[in-house]
């Protein structure tokens, strides 16, 4: 008899547990606010989340969201370059965590909680990678992916949590050799699997089959991978560009796709409208964009053999410096790749200038390494990541 009653404890239970995927209001504010920001439109995905923190106050989703419109502040509208959001949004995604680790808690079945607790490790995870902080990257790594094998465990076609996942098989197979040693005692990473896990979220994903493009385009377009695939992006992008026309995220993204493919002439097509976009104050198109597409123009210019032109852009996007509340990476980079452009004309004493005045900005972005580099031996372009078109 009383193995009847625990039975019946049992499944008092878990039918009192709340499962998100059930609540098509939370699904559908979610699905509202994510979207939001893949149209960088932070601010309108704030709203959305904050009013579902009001309607559901202990379910993690407006918490994780409040993380992500920050992220997104800090990834589109600061070039990942304001020590300010990096603070604010390590304050939101703790109090994410913490709102979800209550939730899971008391709702144990629930996968999207799950997922979303998952989430918010890895979009830390991901910040640690931008600024090459590859030990914290990689700890912060494996607890988003625990949350991300609970949430499949509970449901295995929970398609969104394969974007976690995936990051990190892929991440755990390709970062740098020290930390793959690190790796290799603990988790083993499979880049290959990581990517199938990509393709299933962007074919099968309903929050996340856009981020998981997005992310698919930035592997194939990496120099120097053995998963590029730059053509596949370029395709990709198209689709990105089609699904959010006059949106200046995607538009890069299909610049630095066809960059990367060698589609020369339609880069600089693509490159000079952007360009125009700004002058004209077109939506989306933000003056604080001025470096990244100079820096662009300069790169392109320089693959091309035209250094002058090169030296043109890359300065034009190093004295915006002076506009901004603080230097943006695509800014400093173009520093660097003034150096750059004064060794390939053979004037050393130059270049070693500009190297020394882009190491004096603090470094949020793990340049140092290559600048340093660059100072012990004159650039060309047969280093590594020599031709790459956004910054390392």
């Amino acid at each position: 008899m009383k193995y009847f009653v625990i039975l019946f404890v049992f499944c008092i239970d878990l039918s009192s547990q709340f499962i998100t995927k059930d609540n098509k209001e939370i699904m559908q504010l979610g699905y509202e606010g994510i979207n939001y920001i893949y149209k960088v439109k932070p601010d309108k995905a704030k709203e959305i989340f904050k009013e579902l923190i009001k309607k559901y106050p202990d379910h993690p989703f407006g918490y994780f969201g409040l993380a992500m419109s920050k992220w997104a502040d800090f990834e589109y509208f600061e070039e990942e370059s304001s020590p300010k959001d990096y603070e604010e949004y390590h304050n939101l995604s703790k109090n994410a965590i913490e709102v979800g680790e209550k939730w899971v808690l008391k709702n144990p079945q629930d996968a999207n909680a799950w997922m979303c607790l998952g989430g918010v490790y890895g979009l830390l995870a991901r910040l640690y990678v931008t600024q090459h902080k590859w030990l914290k990257a990689y700890f912060t790594g494996r607890r988003a992916i625990k949350n991300m094998k609970k949430a499949l465990e509970i449901d295995p076609h929970l398609y969104d949590a394969y974007l976690g996942l995936g990051l990190w098989e892929y991440s755990a197979g390709t970062l740098p050799s020290v930390i793959k040693i690190l790796a290799s005692l603990l988790i083993h990473g499979d880049a290959s699997k990581g990517m199938e896990y990509l393709r299933l979220c962007a074919l099968k994903g309903y929050f996340c089959k856009i981020a998981a493009k997005l992310l698919l385009v930035e592997i194939y377009t990496q120099t120097d991978s053995r998963y590029a695939n730059p053509v596949e992006g370029v395709k990709i992008s198209r689709e990105l560009v089609g699904l959010y026309p006059n949106l200046s995220q995607m538009q890069f993204i299909l610049i630095v796709s066809l960059y990367e493919a060698k589609m020369y002439d339609e880069a600089e097509k693509e490159m000079l409208l952007y360009l125009k976009n700004i002058d004209d104050k077109v939506e989306s198109y933000y003056p604080k964009y001025y470096p990244r597409i100079y820096t662009s123009l300069g790169t392109l210019y320089m693959v091309k053999g035209d250094y002058d032109k090169s030296l043109f852009y890359f300065t034009k996007a190093y004295e915006y410096i002076k506009y901004e509340e603080h230097p943006s990476r695509w800014a400093v980079w173009a520093c660097a790749r003034i150096g750059n452009i004064y060794d390939l004309k053979g004037m050393r004493d130059k270049a070693i200038e500009f190297y020394r005045k882009a190491l004096e900005y603090e470094d949020l972005w793990g340049f140092s390494s290559y600048i340093e580099q660059y100072i012990k031996k004159p650039f060309n372009l047969s280093m590594y990541l020599s031709k790459q078109l956004p910054p390392p």
